[in-house]
């Protein structure tokens, strides 16, 4: 489920024009920021100006009136909000919990609303609406890669402390769905569940080549940090870093012997 925590922070709404937060402020609410980002809840979010700087649209003469910042009749206002992606109502509350705000500062937290939400003759009528979502495309797919693992609790310990998270609705005793991005998840299935649906051998990932699972990282440190990661938890090195210039890469092998590898590409390299 989708959530957005507003938050409120008091007297914001009279705040001058080109107002800034204290740094010891900002470094602490990005404490919280990578917290919510390692538990792989977070999907965006941002700050936002203050009234003074903004302007409002008004219809009520049934043509657009615009009157500019700040506005005397509004007692609070925005300040900024974050998207985040978790199971229940109960976990965002606890997300908001967490937050070092002031004492002037409040979260309002509102699920956001999805298709399956509204009867039919609305969903007929907003029609195109997924499409129009960011990152969406007219064949928007999801991307499931099933892995058999022979301990599932040492599977899923191990990839938590990469950082990855699981989807509780579709883990159970026979697999568990570790959430990579908002459409990419790993199947971690015990073996003997695993063979249900294939007539072929299990391939033993650890003396035989099976499929390589690359990942895209947004830095060259960012592959670094979870492999160094992967090797704490006791997953094993199976190559060294390489450096192409354009491209960096570096991988691991998971406890089944999977191997993981991941890569920085430089954006300027890949032609549109």
């Amino acid at each position: 489920m989708r959530f957005m925590m507003l938050m409120i922070p008091k007297g914001y709404e009279t705040a001058a024009p080109e107002t800034m937060p204290e740094a010891d402020a900002v470094a602490a609410m990005m404490k919280y920021n990578k917290e919510l980002q390692d538990a792989g809840v977070l999907l965006s979010l941002d700050g936002l100006r203050p009234p003074s700087e903004g302007a409002r649209v008004a219809f009520a003469t049934g043509k657009p009136i615009v009157t500019d910042g700040p506005f005397a009749e509004v007692k609070e206002c925005l300040g900024g909000y974050w998207m985040i992606d978790v199971k229940d109502r109960a976990t965002a509350i606890e997300w908001a919990k967490k937050c070092p705000a002031s004492k002037d500062e409040t979260i309002e937290i509102r699920q956001v609303q999805v298709m399956e939400d509204f009867p039919e003759d609305v969903q007929k009528a907003a029609a195109g609406y997924s499409e129009m979502q960011p990152g969406a495309t007219a064949d928007d797919r999801n991307v499931f890669i099933n892995l058999p693992v022979k301990d599932l609790e040492a599977s899923k310990e191990f990839f938590g402390k990469l950082g990855y998270t699981f989807n509780a609705q579709f883990t159970n005793e026979n697999g568990a769905c570790m959430v990579i991005s908002e459409s990419i998840y790993a199947m971690l299935l015990v073996e003997k569940f695993f063979q249900t649906f294939t007539p072929k051998k299990i391939t033993d990932g650890k003396s035989m080549a099976e499929v390589i699972n690359a990942l895209n990282c947004p830095s060259r440190i960012a592959v670094d940090e979870i492999v160094h990661k992967a090797l704490v938890a006791g997953g094993k090195k199976y190559n060294e870093p390489q450096d192409h210039g354009f491209m960096y890469q570096w991988g691991f092998e998971d406890l089944d012997g999977h191997i993981w590898e991941y890569f920085w590409m430089d954006p300027s390299f890949v032609q549109k």
